[in-house]
């Protein structure tokens, strides 16, 4: 694998752990290299193992998760789409989702 893959993969899968840890059992997230998905569950759902799981997944709320990103941190989502790295992104792009992510996960609980 090229120098570029390896950044991508390890951005990804970085973000995907920490989003897991930030959302805890809230939230189920997916990732493959350097793509990432939130999945907002709803009806008990605790895997998601295809695009009808997925499906089934509250899109309000990945919605507003995404808008929050954006509006409040200037983290670009497509609202509703997974999350993707580029070779512009850095470890410091992965520690800024992370604090905007904590600061929404505390506004849930309020």
């Amino acid at each position: 694998k090229n120098t570029l893959y390896k950044k991508l993969d390890g951005l990804g899968n970085q973000t995907t752990k920490m989003l897991r840890k930030v959302f805890s059992d809230e939230v189920i997230v997916t990732g493959k290299g350097s793509l990432f998905m939130t999945h907002f569950p709803r009806n008990g759902m605790t895997e998601i193992n295809n695009a009808a799981d997925a499906a089934k997944c509250d899109s309000t709320k990945l919605f507003n998760y995404h808008f929050e990103m954006i509006a409040k941190n200037g983290i670009f989502f497509l609202p509703g789409k997974l999350g993707a790295f580029s070779d512009a992104h850095s470890i410091a792009d992965v520690k800024e989702m992370k604090k905007a992510t904590e600061i929404y996960v505390s506004g849930l609980k309020r």
